[in-house]
């Protein structure tokens, strides 16, 4: 039995290869876990962001729009005949 030592030894040697192959890859997956928690909450705060952005840019247009009809009713701007094909 000279060689159980050996035997027993390479063994080991396998199991801890295997366990630190295995380690190496539970690291990754919680590297890629984190990062992708990460990007989540940058694509939420973009979409709140965004929201809050495109209702200031409603108002904003709106007020352009009240301002404009302000201004074509005091130089006396005649309407803008309808768009499109008209039945003559």
């Amino acid at each position: 039995m000279a060689t159980t030592d050996i035997r027993l030894k390479r063994i080991e040697k396998e199991y801890q290869s295997v366990r630190e192959g295995q380690d190496d890859i539970l690291d990754r997956i919680d590297a890629y876990e984190e990062a992708l928690l990460g990007l989540t909450q940058a694509v939420v705060a973009n979409h709140e962001w965004s929201k809050r952005q495109f209702a200031e840019f409603r108002r904003d247009i709106s007020d352009l729009n009240d301002k404009m009809d302000r201004l074509m009713a005091h130089l006396d701007v005649p309407p803008k005949p309808p768009a499109g094909f008209v039945k003559e």
